[in-house]
């Protein structure tokens, strides 16, 4: 998370792999003071400077979306 939003604010999986999704904000400057994945019932904070990461498997291809919490900065995951 910097002051441009989520970086990169796309990312592409595959299907059926493990993954792990690494998020740093380094700025205070926007309203990114946390993560949240709806499709993944999941919302972390982001403290500034401190990796917080999410595990999971996808199940499908399809696109899942991240945000923030007040809903203003967004990413995607494509899973092919």
């Amino acid at each position: 998370m910097t002051e441009n939003g989520y970086e990169p604010a796309r990312l592409t999986l595959r299907a059926g792999q493990p993954a792990r999704l690494t998020f740093v904000r380094t700025t205070d400057k926007t309203c990114g003071t946390e993560v949240v994945v709806p499709s993944l019932n999941v919302r972390r904070a982001l403290p500034l400077n401190v990796p917080i990461a999410i595990d999971f498997t996808p199940a499908s291809s399809g696109e899942i979306a991240f945000l923030c919490g007040m809903n203003m900065l967004r990413g995607s995951i494509v899973v092919r």
